[in-house]
């Protein structure tokens, strides 16, 4: 098992120990109670906050100055598969005041996919001045250079050219991503050391604290993508750009859905990986762990958790303290409003 195998998918822990304490004879603990309590510090009031609808979150430690990782449970009464559906819905799911365009990606991928998809007029009047090591737009030094040389930028339709070839930039890198997975990200060159996308996040994943192997397949399959399979599982990708900060921001991520049990779908895993973001982010994960509380499985009704980690600017030097204290209460906040959002969305359909 690789480094990022053994990280990859810590929320799912409570939804595997049923089947192997099952299977064993024993007890079983309840979960997801003894999970939150072992693995993210939930104390006997905030497991009795949780049963009683409340949405609790935790900022949890990284070990790394550039990374906010945040955890969120809320308990929901409708069915796993009511949420599955919603999140494959992307262009509905994500949708909201921040969001300014979204669109989910063809199997395969083709530029009528991009054809909406248009950079900032800011971003677009940066780049003809952007130099490896500085630049105001997250971008690699090919894909620099060809912007550059590609469009003339004294034309008066030269943000239109740059937008369309940023399009089929955008499809000849989503084509290379399902062909050779995460080696193929790129390396930022906007400041002044590299950033490699692959080593980014296998840091990110190395700093998950829960190294226990439950789902082999799905470890496997995120960590050998695409050289692996995984038979029923949903997956798709998509872009957004969303209003994030001071400035719009394009997105590129990829989900992945995996439902699991004897008998029926009894939990699912959603893992969702950014692949590119124009501005801020170096790189994020985000785990979704929809699961029966194992005291009343009979119950409609599931516990959403979802663990968010992320990797940004900004977060070191003299005044990264700071910017790292208001990103964790933003992302705290963000993830709580999700998950009651969510709550409200499903309880009331």
């Amino acid at each position: 098992m690789t480094r990022r195998s053994a990280c990859l998918l810590s929320a799912v822990v409570v939804t595997c120990a049923m089947t192997v304490w099952s299977a064993s004879g024993q007890t079983l603990p309840r979960e997801p109670h003894t999970f939150l309590s072992n693995h993210i510090g939930f104390t006997d009031t905030e497991l009795r906050d949780v049963e009683q609808g409340r949405v609790i979150t935790k900022v949890l430690e990284t070990g790394v100055k550039t990374e906010v990782a945040v955890f969120g449970v809320v308990w929901i009464n409708a069915s796993i598969e009511d949420f599955v559906r919603w999140q494959t819905d992307i262009e509905n799911f994500e949708k909201g005041d921040a969001v300014m365009a979204i669109q989910k990606i063809s199997n395969p991928p083709k530029l009528a996919d991009f054809e909406t998809l248009t950079l900032p007029e800011k971003d677009l009047n940066a780049i003809p001045k952007c130099r490896v090591g500085k630049c105001d737009v997250k971008i690699d030094d090919e894909a620099l250079a060809r912007l550059q040389g590609g469009i003339d930028w004294s034309a008066p339709d030269a943000h239109d050219q740059a937008n369309q070839l940023i399009r089929q930039m955008m499809l000849e890198g989503t084509e290379r991503y399902l062909e050779n997975g995460d080696h193929l990200l790129g390396t930022y060159r906007d400041k002044k050391r590299p950033l490699f996308l692959d080593q980014e996040f296998d840091g990110l994943l190395e700093n998950s604290p829960f190294l226990i192997e439950y789902i082999p397949e799905f470890y496997r399959y995120l960590d050998d993508y695409p050289n692996a399979d995984l038979p029923g599982a949903d997956e798709f990708l998509y872009w957004s750009k969303v209003q994030f900060g001071l400035r719009p921001t394009v997105r590129m991520n990829h989900v992945v859905m995996y439902g699991f049990g004897q008998e029926e779908r009894v939990a699912v895993i959603i893992g969702s990986k950014m692949l590119y973001a124009s501005h801020y982010f170096h790189t994020a994960l985000e785990l979704k762990a929809l699961v029966k509380d194992t005291a009343k499985p009979d119950t409609e009704g599931f516990y959403l958790m979802s663990l968010n980690r992320s990797r940004s600017d900004g977060l070191t030097g003299l005044f990264g303290g700071i910017v790292r204290s208001k990103g964790q209460s933003g992302s705290e906040k963000a993830l709580a409003g999700a998950l009651e959002s969510a709550r409200e969305v499903l309880e009331g359909s």
